[in-house]
Formats: C-alpha cells, structure tokens, sequence
C-alpha cells in the first residue's frame, strides 16, 4: 500500500490500482460530514462505492470490496453449468 499524507482535504483525488481494478478516492462532497469517497471501477464501470474517515481505511475498504467481488466472480464460473442446448428436429 502506498503511503498518502493525512490532510484535512485531498487536493485532487488518489487513483489507485488493485488487481485488475482501478480505485478512486476524493474528499466526500458533504463538507458537514468530512471524510473520503471511494469508488472501484473496471473497464470504465463503477461496481462499488461508499465512505470512509480516513485514506487509509478507505483503501481498505476499497481493496476488501475488490477481494469480495473477485471471490463472487469465482464462484459465479465454478457454479456455471448451462443447459445443453437442442437441435431443432
């Protein structure tokens, strides 16, 4: 994990990779509340996003997202069986 300065604001956004996910991190638009927006994105499509208090927990919180999606993906192939298809008669 790369280390990022702890500030009160981001100036920007982190963009990071993780796999074969991309992972943004922002300052949370809702000033009141504070904190960090994430997002994992692939092949341009947002999959999952929340908020965090930190930078650091907000990678976390993104990469956990991304291990979760990568075990549904697996599980998803392994269970996989589709019917036989018929020929017309």
């Amino acid at each position: 994990m790369k280390n990022h300065p702890v500030v009160e604001h981001l100036i920007g956004s982190i963009e990071e990779k993780f796999e074969s996910y991309e992972i943004y991190i922002e300052n949370n638009p809702d000033h009141y509340r504070g904190g960090y927006e994430w997002s994992v994105c692939k092949d341009d499509e947002m999959l999952d996003s929340d908020l965090a208090f930190s930078i650091e927990s907000a990678i976390t919180e993104a990469k956990d997202s991304i291990l979760a999606l990568d075990k549904n993906e697996d599980y998803m192939r392994s269970t996989y069986n589709p019917l036989p298809l018929k020929s017309p008669s």
